[in-house]
């Protein structure tokens, strides 16, 4: 089923299935100046008060989502960082699932980047830091935090495990690059883009699919019980994965092309209108002729 939301054929049938509702965060709850609308945060404690468990799958390290964000999110979100290979439980402070690339694997995947183009260079999100190896520039980073530059891979101290690699290419993060970035590393890693400018890499059978099916699993649901929202490449698994995949108008024209519904853009309440989509179909008082919902409620302060 592929539809806006002016004729969303058969979501209604679909809405009372939903148990989690799991979303991207820029491009996707955030609008393009990188705020969570006012509709938005309404919709998610809407959403939470209807009995939908939630979770905010993002590309981005937990050190650089900030409070005005996650303060905005219900706390019985689960929060899934750095492509849904580190996963926060609701309200925990550290992670309950680490996944990630072994110390000798990231190594022999910088000498590939490396190898297959002298103007690429990586960066590594870690749990706690980001990790950068020149001669990755230092203005692509600038606003990140808790960043650490090194002169080379061989004097990397790494953890026993590396959630991401970013691939700085200089030209960009669409299909192309991504393709070109995946033959360069082989079957070690799995190459996506998130937009931003920077490939990802992430192992093979990871991601936000992964994740999604790890929540689905913690919650003791099928992930065909979710709905997943998503913008970018990075989450296409996400989308085909849950029961039901939706996508921005603003997503990249692949993601929209898979998705099941295609939504107003990010800044255009997106996800406020996927909600309202669900809590309709959940009404079954409520006919197909029916006048519209009043405005969401706010959210508690």
């Amino acid at each position: 089923m592929r539809a806006s939301t002016a004729g969303a054929a058969g979501f209604g049938a679909f809405a009372p299935r939903a148990r989690l509702l799991a979303c991207d965060l820029d491009g996707t709850l955030l609008d393009s100046a990188g705020r969570l609308p006012e509709p938005v945060s309404a919709a998610l404690f809407a959403a939470r008060d209807a009995g939908l468990a939630l979770a905010v799958i993002t590309a981005r390290p937990r050190r650089d989502v900030e409070p005005e964000v996650t303060g905005r999110v219900p706390g019985s979100a689960y929060w899934a960082y750095s492509n849904g290979a580190v996963i926060h439980p609701p309200g925990a402070p550290v992670p309950r699932r680490v996944t990630g690339f072994a110390p000798d694997r990231v190594r022999s995947l910088l000498a590939a980047v490396r190898g297959a183009s002298a103007a690429w260079s990586c960066a590594l999100d870690l749990v706690d830091r980001t990790v950068t190896v020149d001669p990755f520039p230092r203005a692509a980073s600038e606003h990140w935090s808790s960043v650490v530059r090194c002169a080379s891979a061989d004097r990397l101290a790494l953890p026993d495990r590396v959630p991401k690699l970013l691939v700085h290419t200089g030209t960009g993060c669409g299909t192309a690059e991504v393709a070109a970035v995946q033959r360069a590393v082989g079957p070690r890693a799995a190459a996506t883009a998130s937009g931003g400018g920077f490939v990802e890499l992430v192992p093979p059978g990871t991601g936000k699919s992964a994740a999604l099916r790890w929540l689905c699993a913690d919650l003791g649901m099928d992930p065909a019980d979710a709905v997943a929202a998503g913008d970018g490449l990075n989450d296409l698994s996400m989308l085909r994965l849950a029961g039901l995949g939706a996508a921005p108008a603003n997503a990249h024209p692949e993601v929209r092309a898979a998705a099941d519904l295609v939504l107003p853009s990010n800044d255009e309440a997106a996800v406020g209108a996927l909600v309202g989509l669900l809590l309709d179909g959940r009404d079954g008082a409520r006919g197909p002729d029916d006048p519209p919902r009043g405005p969401l409620p706010s959210a508690p302060e």
